[in-house]
């Protein structure tokens, strides 16, 4: 009966007051609750890959369509651009279909690269967290670190390892853990909620004012900084509190 009610506003001329009360309400419950998703332990990522099959593989959920709506609008037609993380590939295929881009993949499930390939992407089996030239093959004129620098111990060796097989840039996005919504998580007594699965999927984090500092230390140049969800009317004016998550695109500027 409540599902029914629910769709019945969906569809009535309250539409956008109903959805709009709607997400007050989870992003007010997101500051007491832990996921109903959670599993404490290793996550296993062909078992999650299995699950996705199952539900939404191969779909963009609306933030990660703003997310790669900014790196379609960042790269150019003819770019060579790589994926690293590329999951389902649900992200490349946005971007072919909008740009004219030569498309390259790397990802360290078996099952995720092998749906990818079924899907006719040109992806590539790799753990990261290995010498990442040993994957790489030539220059590309974007690298995209999608929400992949925050799972890594070691980020700053990945980035540095990335240097010399970008020519453009290193597209990279992340949560801002500055974000209005996680200050108040720790005021309430709990860490900041930017997990899904398990609390041991992120191991570094980064507010607005942390990322441009750290940037600056390796020695690259934020040549583009996009602000691309959260608090609408206010993420723009006041994003190092209200931007929920950026894309920033790093420029090398190390002498080679």
């Amino acid at each position: 009966m409540l599902t029914t009610f629910k769709k019945t506003l969906r569809e009535s001329p309250i539409r956008s007051l109903y959805l709009g009360l709607a997400n007050s309400y989870r992003q007010f419950k997101r500051l007491f609750i832990y996921p109903s998703t959670a599993q404490v332990g290793v996550l296993d990522y062909d078992v999650y890959w299995d699950t996705k099959l199952d539900t939404s593989i191969g779909e963009l959920s609306p933030w990660r369509r703003k997310r790669a709506q900014v790196f379609t609008d960042l790269v150019n037609d003819g770019d060579r651009v790589l994926d690293l993380g590329v999951g389902d590939g649900a992200l490349l295929m946005y971007m072919l279909e909008r740009k004219k881009i030569e498309a390259f993949g790397l990802d360290v499930s078996p099952k995720a690269v092998d749906f990818c390939k079924a899907h006719g992407l040109n992806v590539v089996l790799a753990d990261i967290n290995k010498p990442i030239s040993d994957f790489l093959s030539g220059q590309y004129d974007y690298i995209i670190c999608s929400e992949i620098i925050e799972h890594l111990p070691d980020p700053e060796g990945l980035l540095n390892s990335l240097r010399p097989f970008a020519r453009k840039g290193i597209i990279v996005s992340i949560p801002n853990t500055g974000y209005y919504q996680h200050r108040l998580r720790l005021l309430f007594g709990r860490f900041p909620l930017q997990w899904v699965v398990t609390p041991g999927e992120h191991l570094r984090f980064w507010t607005l004012t942390d990322f441009r500092w750290w940037a600056s230390q390796l020695n690259f140049t934020i040549t583009r900084e996009v602000a691309y969800e959260g608090t609408r009317g206010l993420k723009d004016a006041w994003p190092s509190l209200f931007a929920a998550a950026f894309v920033y695109v790093l420029q090398n500027n190390r002498a080679s």
